[in-house]
């Protein structure tokens, strides 16, 4: 039983029920009965797995816990990074990886990835270089930076081959009279350069980013309320500016995030309103044709779920960096609705009910560590879930389980085949799975579709999520609507920066530890199920009184060295969910067993490659490589 609560509380807990965004997002008061967020289904059998310690040892004296590892994470994606791109094809990298075929990807060039899967790559050097401190593969990364800036044309406009939009079409072969203008490509592109510009200053990535902003506003469609969007929605137009007929055009451009990331960059106003008037564009379905949105930003009419909540992300960045509340509830609304149709472990669909995607994840880990630092920062958790569940389950690495079942699988193809194509796949471990299953890799309970993938769209998006993780355990924020000037730590991950180092005891312990690195005050954020009355505070190993700061533990001018910890319960729960599958399995229950934010178990149990093994991830050291 749950220490400190009533009878009635902890009946209250055992009949919670969390759909969705439907439950209340405030954050647990003193005394309520904690309420678990975020979740479909039911939940039921809410007990006390680890009681908050009462007595804790300094860091050096405290047992190491083996929680996920963010930085060998991204060690691991680097190798990805550096070891897919073709040099004997200007670097072009795979979109089509198949781990379990062999041979696991096609021979000669992959007319998928331009514009799409390379310019997607091409952001995630910036992030797991400055995560993983690696110096590994820097010739690689230039000549890939030198690929995709080979796609803007002198007045700015991107052009490419349009092989992002036909996606089935893996045997297509574009020719130079193929090429279009490619909307998709250059948002990602200028995301790109604004975030080269951000970390190394270069004047040239300045200027082409410009160059490429005020050519994706001159190819825009503009009203007289200073409303614009683009004609042809995410996808490509001819060169006299007619719209080339896609199943991609109703969904809305992603393109307000890469503004917003181009200002605070470069702090051009130009950019700013450029994205104000695409964000309101969006908010009044102003592009004929166009998915609709209604007034809480749910969309109607069937849109893909990654391509949505990719342009929808920007639109909650955008509203935080303005203050403009009606971004953030828009942002809000649309996260409601696809929060709605997946379970709240991380798995959502990508269109139909029977694939997930992990281009989706990491799309919903972006907006709901933005829509927590917008005032909700119980969606802190929920960014948490869908790292700890899928992003960190699904990265790929060649373990001697996945061996012999590769081997067992491609008998039939002769030794050397199977030696070939393990080697083939050495170069995309670190990569993120693509499509996966409520309960394994393989999609087995949903009938197999796309399970056990390797997307080239979603290996470097689920690369997203890891920074958006990393970025969003530690960080100092000025006085905002989630309190005072200070340090905030918002996640439970190990990480160091430059404010302090972060440890975390999970899944041994509800305990987080930040050492601080600098002189400042401090808040360190539960999470959002943990009750209030059960929370503890400590200043090195002594107890001291619980200070709020809304939703978070509150250490006022802390010292450089000083170790300020928060210890809470950790709670076991069960989930039960059904009627999400209602065309590919009506009559499918999924019952997953929790401790915290982590799912240990499910029912039915997998049948092929299990998502949830009930401890966190441990990755081997990534590989060295000889340049």
């Amino acid at each position: 039983m749950i220490r400190g609560l009533s009878c009635a509380a902890l009946a209250a807990i055992l009949c919670a029920v969390a759909l969705g965004d439907m439950t209340t997002n405030d954050q647990n008061k003193i005394g309520d009965p904690p309420m678990i967020q975020g979740l479909s289904g039911k939940i039921s059998g809410t007990s006390v797995a680890v009681a908050a310690p009462t007595n804790i040892a300094l860091l050096p004296a405290a047992p190491a816990v083996k929680d996920i590892d963010l930085k060998r994470m991204a060690a691991w994606a680097m190798n990805y990074l550096i070891r897919t791109p073709r040099p004997q094809l200007n670097y072009e990298p795979v979109f089509q990886c198949h781990p379990l075929q062999c041979p696991p990807v096609p021979v000669g060039q992959d007319p998928v990835v331009s514009c799409d899967t390379d310019a997607r790559m091409d952001w995630e050097w910036y992030y797991m270089r400055e995560i993983s401190g690696s110096e590994h593969g820097k010739n690689v990364e230039a000549a890939f930076h030198k690929r995709i800036r080979e796609y803007i044309g002198p007045d700015g406009r991107v052009w490419s081959a349009p092989g992002a939009f036909n996606e089935g079409a893996i045997h297509a072969q574009y020719a130079e009279k193929d090429r279009i203008i490619h909307i998709w490509g250059a948002t990602k592109i200028l995301k790109s350069l604004a975030e080269d510009y951000l970390r190394t200053g270069n004047p040239e990535s300045k200027t082409l980013a410009r160059k490429v902003m005020l050519a994706l506003k001159k190819l825009a469609v503009w009203d007289s309320k200073n409303r614009c969007w683009f004609a042809c929605g995410m996808g490509g137009l001819r060169g006299d500016g007619t719209v080339v007929p896609n199943g991609w055009n109703a969904q809305p451009a992603p393109i307000v995030e890469p503004l917003v990331t181009y200002y605070l960059a470069t702090q051009d106003p130009e950019g700013l309103e450029f994205a104000k008037s695409y964000a309101q564009g969006m908010l009044d379905n102003c592009q004929p044709g166009g998915i609709r949105f209604n007034e809480h930003g749910v969309p109607s009419g069937g849109p893909h779920s990654h391509a949505t909540m990719h342009a929808v992300w920007g639109v909650a960045h955008l509203g935080l960096v303005t203050g403009e509340q009606k971004f953030i509830d828009f942002a809000r609304g649309a996260f409601g609705w696809l929060l709605d149709r997946g379970t709240g472990t991380g798995w959502f669909p990508a269109g139909p009910d029977n694939c997930n995607e992990t281009c989706a994840i990491s799309d919903m880990i972006s907006l709901a560590a933005l829509i927590a630092r917008a005032g909700h920062p119980e969606y802190f958790d929920y960014a948490e879930r869908y790292l700890r569940n899928y992003i960190s389950n699904l990265q790929f690495i060649i373990t001697p389980a996945f061996e012999n079942h590769y081997r067992r699988r491609n008998q039939a193809a002769g030794e050397e085949n199977i030696r070939k194509g393990l080697k083939e796949l050495e170069k995309f471990q670190g990569g993120i799975i693509g499509g996966s299953g409520l309960n394994d890799y393989e999609n087995a309970l949903l009938g197999g579709a796309s399970g056990f993938e390797m997307f080239g769209c979603c290996a470097p998006e689920g690369m997203r999520a890891i920074y958006t993780a990393w970025q969003n355990t530690i960080t100092r924020l000025d006085t905002s609507v989630l309190g005072p000037a200070g340090v905030y730590v918002n996640l439970c991950f190990a990480r160091d920066s430059q404010w302090g180092r972060v440890v975390s005891f999970f899944p041994d312990a509800g305990r987080l530890t930040v050492k601080a690195g600098v002189k400042d005050s401090f808040f360190l954020r539960p999470p959002h199920w943990a009750p209030p009355d059960q929370v503890q505070a400590f200043v090195g190993a002594k107890a001291i009184p619980v200070t709020w700061s809304g939703a978070y533990v509150a250490f006022k001018n802390a010292k450089p060295g000083d170790e300020l910890t928060i210890a809470y319960p950790l709670i076991r729960f069960s989930q039960e969910v059904r009627g999400l599958w209602p065309t590919c399995a009506p009559d499918l229950r999924v019952t997953f067993a929790w401790l915290g934010n982590m799912v240990v178990a499910s029912d039915p149990a997998p049948t092929g490659t299990p998502l949830f093994t009930g401890t966190p991830r441990q990755l081997p050291p990534a590989p060295e490589f000889k340049e």
